[in-house]
Formats: C-alpha cells, sequence, structure tokens
C-alpha cells in the first residue's frame, strides 16, 4: 500500500509540474522581414528569366541612400521559380530605398520602411510602407510574392 501511494505522489508531482508551461517558452518571433519579386514581362505575362529575356546575371540591386552600393540579394532559380529576394528588413535596415536594375535597364525603385516590434516575449517585424515606382505590380495573396509587369 505504501508503494502505490508513493508512485502515486511521483505521478502526481510530475503531472502538477508539467502543467507550469511560461508562454515565453514557445518561440513566437517572426524573424526579419524578406520580400520576393518576380519579374513578368507585361505583354505575356512570362517570368522574364524563364523566357530567357534577361539573365540573372545581369541582375544589380542599388542602395540609394547609401551612394549606390550594391545590395546582396539572392535569386531563387530552384525549379524554374526566378524569383529575387530581398532582405531581411525589420532588424537593423528598417528603411531602404533601392533601385533594381536588369543590365542597363533600371526596373524599379523600391522603398520599404519596416520596424521590429518587441513584447515581453516575442519580437515581430511590421511592414509600415512599402512603395514600388517604374512598374506596374500586385501581391500574390497566396505565395507573398510581387508580381512586376515589366514592360519590354
Amino acid at each position: 500500500m505504501k508503494i502505490s501511494c508513493s508512485i502515486l505522489l511521483v505521478i502526481a508531482v510530475f503531472a502538477l509540474n508539467s502543467c507550469n508551461v511560461d508562454k515565453c517558452d514557445v518561440d513566437c518571433s517572426s524573424g526579419p522581414l524578406r520580400l520576393s519579386f518576380e519579374l513578368l514581362d507585361k505583354a505575356t505575362g512570362e517570368n522574364i528569366f524563364t523566357n530567357h529575356t534577361f539573365d540573372p546575371a545581369d541582375i544589380a540591386v542599388l542602395d540609394l541612400g547609401n551612394n549606390n552600393t550594391e545590395v546582396q540579394f539572392t535569386f531563387n532559380s530552384e525549379n524554374d521559380i526566378n524569383i529575387i529576394n530581398l532582405g531581411p528588413f525589420g532588424w537593423g535596415t528598417n528603411i531602404a530605398n533601392y533601385l533594381l536594375k536588369v543590365g542597363e535597364r533600371d526596373i524599379f525603385t523600391l522603398a520599404v520602411d519596416a520596424e521590429e516590434i518587441k513584447d515581453v516575449c516575442c519580437s515581430n517585424v511590421v511592414l509600415n510602407k512599402l512603395t514600388l515606382e517604374g512598374s506596374e505590380f500586385s501581391q500574390n495573396t497566396q505565395s507573398g510574392v510581387y508580381e512586376v509587369l515589366v514592360e519590354l
């Protein structure tokens, strides 16, 4: 009887101890903001890298607020996606003014205003404002990718 009471007491201690969960034990931070852009032929809707109108090696992103220094970006060509990724924004870089070029051609200028919001446990990045000038664009609501129409 003493053994079963002891076992029951141990089980009860473990059960009650596991209910004490701190809300900060869960990672709820969003991480920095990254933006993705797909350049599409305005007339056909085709990706201009997939149809070989432009070469990804000719992409340049310039920081207009920092003497036109080149900005790092990634180009995702996996499975013929052909998307340009910019960022991170919000953690360190809160305001950015960029020019995206392909070869000698200016495709668009991008202005981003993002900020990191911190509370007790979490950090999240909020996009306060995004403007894209020089080309028509829309955001794909399913993928989050900005689809930029380029007039050729």
